[in-house]
């Protein structure tokens, strides 16, 4: 299952106990958050299975879900107008971004993050939808 955070504090103290950290910015009342909020769970319940049984693995990486209207600062913070949003993030820099309920795109970038060295703290690869990483982030908007 994936953290739930509720307060600033809380989500601080996460970034600094964690290199990798995946967050689904959602609300209640959002349909397509209800429709990929399994999918999210999912990846977070099988990175804690595969920790259990691989005791060699580094516990480097948390799940955590932000309800927007609970906490609006952490919202604001990174710039959510969109729900569901993931945002993923690496020594505590972005380096990813999935707008939008496309399983498959959340797969991917879930994937990449997971294969992110922390030392080198590199981008996850991007998927053909409304997503970004480092490189066009610093692209001038048309």
């Amino acid at each position: 299952m994936s953290t739930l955070v509720t307060s600033v504090k809380q989500f601080d103290q996460l970034l600094e106990k964690y290199p990798k950290v995946a967050i689904d910015f959602k609300a209640v009342w959002c349909g397509p958050c209800k429709l990929i909020s399994p999918a999210f769970e999912g990846h977070a319940k099988a990175q804690k299975e595969a920790l259990k049984a691989d005791s060699t693995k580094a516990d480097d990486i948390v799940f955590i879900t932000i309800d927007v209207d609970d906490v609006p600062e952490i919202a604001e913070k990174y710039g959510i107008t969109a729900m569901p949003t993931f945002k993923f993030l690496v020594n505590g820099k972005e380096v990813d971004e999935l707008i939008g309920a496309n399983k498959g795109s959340l797969e991917i970038k879930v994937k990449g993050l997971l294969g992110v060295k922390t030392q080198t703290a590199a981008p996850a690869p991007a998927a053909a939808d409304q997503s970004k990483t480092e490189e066009n982030k610093a692209a001038p908007a048309a």
